[in-house]
């Protein structure tokens, strides 16, 4: 019994350790646990190609020269629209000022008897050059050109990661097999049938999971684009992405793109109620098309976390992990209900989670035993007694 307390106890330090270890190579395992995923994710694809026959180098070449020209051609046409879209941007920021200091501010100011504001681009201008001036001495200066060259060292490594994903994820997909065979070998015997079955629910519902929530963001990006350039707002392709990449997070899409493209209606058309009403409109329907179409039928219950829970996961891997975390936290979530699932299972059948009145029958049906023993001896005994009386007689004579 000591023995195998000390072995669990032993095995916990290791496991702490090991998360230790890892936490402190976090910027060098984070690229692996992306590559991973990357891996992960297309090995499917890969598979199919390598049952016609192909080399399975040659299968993962075609899949990610296949994605490169997707990305390329998608960014050919999309690249030069934005751009086009930001440089409008820029330019009805004069415009827009105009708007407010003279249509939003005296209407606010009439409406609600306040004093009359107006926004002073000159007088801003200065604020925030004397406020450099009084603040920021030439120590403060070298500091700030020391975090931007920080800043620059951060982003060429962020470069050099995203560089380096696809080529780790090439040779995780070229050792797939062998790689799964072999942690497959280090499950004991006598728990490989649980971990196999709880690896295929999980397997099941990330792969749903990344599928589902994937088209539902890509289909409800291009029902807002289309519906905001329809109704005439020229920055109505960016806001749609924009909203569509935000939906990963229940309502933050929508927020975020109604949010923003009633600003930029403001800034285009003025205090034009008709507007703003084809604003609503397209996001209202954006939202039944995603309620009523796109997740029942591409998403569904996959993950089994409410929408709080999913905020709390994205949030938690940004902090933790960054923009990649945000990428993987809800798939590494839907692993984490599947195992929670299980531990609960697990839980709901010991003995620690049975109730009180099944104790009580327990008992009950231990003492129901002891007194039939107890009534068998006594039986016993009896009839050994009549027994030995009447073998007696016959010694006698």
């Amino acid at each position: 019994m000591q023995d195998r307390i000390l072995r669990r106890i032993f095995l916990l330090a290791g496991i702490v350790l090991l998360v230790w270890v890892l936490y402190l190579l976090k910027p060098v395992v984070i690229p692996f646990i992306g590559a991973f995923f990357l891996a992960y994710l297309f090995s499917p694809l890969v598979d199919v190609l390598v049952k016609i026959k192909l080399p399975r180098w040659l299968a993962i070449s075609v899949v990610f020269i296949g994605i490169g020209v997707t990305l390329t051609i998608a960014l050919w046409y999309l690249v030069p629209l934005i751009w086009k879209q930001l440089v409008y941007a820029r330019d009805s920021i004069p415009a827009g000022i105009h708007w407010i200091n003279a249509t939003f501010l005296p209407w606010v100011s009439s409406t609600f008897n306040l004093q009359a504001m107006e926004i002073d681009t000159e007088q801003m201008s200065k604020a925030v050059m004397e406020y450099v001036q009084t603040n920021y001495s030439a120590d403060s200066i070298q500091s700030v050109l020391l975090k931007l060259a920080q800043s620059g060292l951060n982003f060429i490594q962020i470069g050099g990661t995203v560089v380096l994903i696809p080529i780790i994820a090439f040779y995780f997909l070229l050792d797939w097999d062998r790689m799964l065979q072999n942690l497959r070998r280090l499950i004991p015997r006598r728990y490989e049938a649980t971990t196999l079955q709880i690896v295929g629910e999980c397997h099941s519902v990330l792969g749903a999971f990344v599928k589902g929530q994937f088209l539902v963001m890509l289909l409800l990006g291009i029902v807002y684009a289309v519906g905001l350039q329809l109704i005439g707002l020229e920055v109505g392709l960016i806001i749609g992405m924009v909203a569509g990449l935000a939906s990963i997070i229940p309502y933050l899409g929508f927020a975020v793109g109604i949010i923003a493209a009633v600003i930029a209606s403001l800034f285009q058309f003025g205090l034009d109620w008709m507007h703003l009403l084809l604003v609503g409109v397209v996001f209202m329907i954006g939202q039944a098309i995603e309620g009523y179409i796109l997740q029942p039928f591409l998403l569904g219950d996959k993950i089994g976390l409410s929408p709080v829970a999913v905020v709390f996961a994205v949030l938690a891997g940004a902090q933790l992990a960054g923009f990649l975390g945000m990428l993987i936290a809800l798939p590494v979530a839907a692993v984490i209900v599947v195992l929670l699932k299980h531990l609960r299972d697990n839980y709901e059948r010991s003995s620690l989670y049975a109730p009180s009145s099944a104790l009580v029958i327990q008992q009950g049906d231990i003492e129901q035993i002891h007194v039939e023993t107890e009534s068998t001896k006594l039986d016993l005994e009896v009839k050994t007694q009549q027994d030995t009386d009447e073998l007696k007689p016959s010694d006698q004579k």
